[in-house]
């Protein structure tokens, strides 16, 4: 075991549950319990914390204060009280995000987030730390069966947090360091030459896992085939994709890359850890945590199994700003009930579908992973949706709809911010009053309108 990975694992983790709390590995060790639950007791933790979540709305949320619903009605049948309850969809959430706030919670307290999504719409919102703890216990325990801990040593092909000043991301680098065991590799400066050096760093880093945009990685591996430097990792357990669709494609070409498994991990800023897919190859629904159903994407009404739909979810866990059958924007296939070989019993969904960036090519050959611009909209507080179409090698178009109170200084900058991500390329901006989804009926943020030429 790794100096750091012991400091983590040995000191860190029980220093900041005695200091200041923190319960991820006691979440974390229940939920290793809960995931060989039956159905039948998995079904009544789910009620519980569903009766938990519709009380808090019926007292302090005033988003749901007026839907008539009552405590007795709640503790008759939660479901039933549930399945009544509108869609939410981000527009309706994004116009009047202060009405889903829980006035029982000191907002003071809470932590504010903010994502862009693979919908290009930002969403703001507030969530608690047992809300937090959550989540990455989920991640930690999707992780674990592929022999990862919280000390793992890891590289994330990943966006740095762009939106956050120079000597702030060498703050948070360091703390990634430090605190997390583990390295950022830019996503939005990938050439030959930066591939080599990224092989020769593995290799000295040696870590147990690699973390990135599934696009991303799969560009990785793809530019480093002709490279001179080989991998010569000797610990990495396996690649965890993220944030867009894992094609087979993308899967084959990870894999025999870098000679481990690739899995599948499948979350949402604005939803937290949704699902992760274990050894035998299935996506396992993280239960204890949300509520995910798949709708029709016409009639709204609840897709069979193994029919395509939208994502609708409900964080079971988020009292403090509650979005209940919340519109995610991923389509999905939920799977047929079927035991798991894995001895897993949480619910598994059959495919993903979407959230997928582009990677822009520039002129002088580099590659850019399209995420920079969610990143980088997260300052501009008056746009409401963007999308950003690289229509040749050197044009691309940043479609932008405003507030009503928008203004047009905020474009420009925005424009400016995208067009120094993207030199040589000439950046022109266009207000639109709104952004039609592709369709599939999905909403791309980035789009590359021709073939890639490497």
């Amino acid at each position: 075991m790794s100096v750091n990975k012991f400091f983590i694992e040995k000191l860190l983790y029980p220093a900041m549950e005695y200091g200041k709390g923190n319960r991820i590995r006691a979440y974390l060790r229940e939920m290793k319990q809960t995931q060989y639950a039956a159905p039948e007791a998995l079904h009544i933790l789910r009620e519980t914390r569903l009766k938990r979540l519709l009380h808090a709305c019926v007292a302090g949320v005033p988003a749901y204060q007026n839907l008539g619903i009552t405590d007795e009605d709640i503790e008759k049948d939660p479901w039933a009280v549930f399945r009544a309850i509108p869609i939410l969809k981000k527009s309706a959430f994004q116009n009047d995000p202060q009405r889903f706030l829980n006035t029982k919670f000191d907002r003071s307290r809470l932590i504010l987030n903010v994502t862009g999504g693979s919908t290009g719409e930002p969403v703001k919102f507030f969530m608690d730390r047992y809300t937090v703890e959550h989540y990455e216990a989920a991640q930690w325990r999707g992780l674990s069966w592929w022999g990862i801990t919280p000390g793992s040593r890891s590289v994330m092909i990943w966006g740095n947090p762009i939106e956050l000043s120079q000597e702030q991301q060498r703050s948070a680098r360091w703390k990634d360091h430090l605190l997390k065991n583990r390295t950022i590799l830019s996503a939005y400066d990938l050439t030959e030459e930066n591939v080599t050096q990224y092989v020769r760093f593995l290799n000295r880093y040696q870590p147990e896992y690699l973390y990135g945009y599934a696009s991303a990685l799969e560009t990785f591996a793809r530019l480093m085939e002709p490279s001179r430097e080989k991998l010569r990792l000797k610990h990495l357990k396996a690649v965890v994709s993220t944030s867009e669709t894992l094609s087979d494609f993308r899967r084959q070409s990870i894999g025999d890359t870098f000679a481990c498994p690739v899995l599948n991990e499948y979350g949402a800023r604005d939803a937290g850890i949704l699902g992760y897919e274990c050894r035998c190859g299935h996506l396992h629904i993280t239960a204890e945590n949300c509520i995910l159903e798949v709708v029709d994407p016409v009639t709204l009404e609840p897709a069979a199994p193994g029919q395509s739909g939208l994502v609708v979810t409900t964080d079971l866990n988020n009292l403090a700003m509650p979005r209940l059958r919340y519109l995610l924007g991923d389509t999905a296939t939920l799977s047929p009930e079927a035991e798991c070989p894995c001895g897993v019993t949480l619910p598994t969904i059959q495919s993903l579908d979407g959230r997928e960036d582009a990677i822009f090519e520039l002129p002088d050959g580099k590659l850019v992973h399209g995420n920079f611009v969610n990143q980088l909209s997260r300052k501009y507080h008056t746009i409401r949706q963007f999308q950003l179409i690289q229509t040749s090698m050197d044009r691309a178009e940043l479609r932008v709809v405003i507030c009503e109170q928008g203004m047009l200084k905020e474009v420009e900058a925005f424009r400016r911010d995208v067009a120094g991500f993207m030199p040589g390329v000439e950046v022109k901006a266009v207000v639109v009053p709104r952004i039609e989804p592709s369709k599939s009926g999905k909403f791309r943020y980035s789009i590359r309108q021709f073939d890639r030429s490497i």
